[in-house]
């Protein structure tokens, strides 16, 4: 019978640690990117909504005051249903003329 023995130095090591750190970067960007829904709803930080329409803390925070977007406020954190931002998007689309 022989054994094949494994070490640090064989190319089946390197291969096997290279798939390791690949799945653990595969990992990480999972739960970078994760958003749990709280009852069937995704919920997006301030952040989220600024970075993905390109407005400013002031804009975010007049469409509050103004009541023109809704959103949540939990222990101080303010987050704004994903559902309902999509809504208001399709709400105000306006159809090209062409």
């Amino acid at each position: 019978m022989n054994e094949v023995i494994i070490t640090r130095n064989s190319s089946e090591f390197k291969e096997l640690r290279r798939h390791i750190i690949h799945a653990i970067k595969v990992m990480d960007m999972l739960i970078d990117t994760h958003r749990p829904a709280i009852g069937n709803e995704v919920y997006l930080t301030g952040e989220e909504v600024r970075s993905t329409f390109g407005i400013s803390k002031r804009s975010l925070q007049n469409y509050r005051d103004n009541r023109q977007i809704p959103y949540t406020s939990i222990g101080g954190k303010i987050l704004y249903p994903q559902s309902e931002i999509y809504r208001l998007l399709e709400s105000h689309y306006v159809q090209a003329t062409r």
